[in-house]
């Protein structure tokens, strides 16, 4: 009785079965783990197709890792070496079983040679699961070195976007003190032909005469001009540091 048996395996132990001469209960077991095994030994060669598809695409210059593809691939590989830790736990308890069969069994010299001859069989059938199991647990490993590399590529490639980040942001800071440096040079003078560019300084030329005469008024301008400043710096204090100042005074 086979339970979600796939078409070609049934196909297969139908054959075998149909052909074959069981003189010993070892045969029929011999015949049932042939057909687990050749099923298993294809699904692991299609899981190595899977893996060596990965790491050949790594060859290639505008590789980006799938890392989704690899995990999902990983995920086949963990149920395929569950499966193949079951299959060898049931082989060694079919091969132990049998073993005392045969020797309660073998009551002519013919069947004692057909029952040893079963044994061995059973014996190389549960080493191919072995090596099976074995090649499995080795893909898992490659699978597993190629998702460590993924992830140390997409980390290195991340840190060459984040250096070439900074170093714009270098390049950007550079120009920007360049352009501070240039506002620095021209503000005095700017602010100078401001002031005396105000009403409240007249500049005549009488009778080739110059004369220079100051508003008495001109204390205005520093009546308002200073405390328009201070407000303006205490408000982007308050709007940009305002959170912080009142963490500290409350944790006075």
């Amino acid at each position: 009785m086979c339970l979600n048996c796939p078409s070609d395996m049934r196909k297969a132990l139908q054959m075998k079965l149909g052909a074959c001469d069981a003189h010993t209960i070892a045969k029929w077991h011999e015949i049932f783990l042939e057909t687990v095994r050749d099923m298993y030994d294809r699904s692991v060669w299609s899981l190595r197709d899977w893996v060596r598809n990965a790491e050949r695409a790594r060859r290639d210059s505008n590789y980006s890792p799938n890392c989704e593809f690899l995990h999902e691939i990983a995920r086949h590989l963990i149920h395929s070496n569950e499966t193949l830790d079951v299959a060898l736990d049931t082989t060694e308890c079919v091969q132990k079983y049998c073993r005392r069969f045969a020797v309660a069994a073998s009551t002519s010299p013919k069947q004692r040679e057909q029952n040893l001859e079963g044994l061995e069989r059973l014996s190389v059938l549960g080493k191919d699961m072995k090596g099976i199991k074995r090649r499995s647990e080795s893909l898992r490993e490659r699978l597993q070195n190629e998702i460590n590399l993924a992830f140390h590529l997409i980390a290195q490639r991340d840190s060459r976007i984040t250096l070439q980040m900074g170093e714009d942001s270098r390049k950007d800071s550079n120009n920007m003190r360049s352009i501070a440096i240039v506002g620095l040079v021209y503000l005095p003078g700017t602010f100078v032909s401001g002031l005396f560019g105000m009403n409240f300084f007249d500049f005549n030329v009488d009778s080739g005469r110059q004369t220079w005469a100051v508003s008495e008024k001109l204390w205005l301008y520093w009546a308002i001009t200073v405390p328009l400043t201070l407000a303006t710096i205490l408000l982007w204090v308050v709007a940009f540091h305002g959170d912080a100042i009142t963490r500290r005074l409350r944790a006075r």
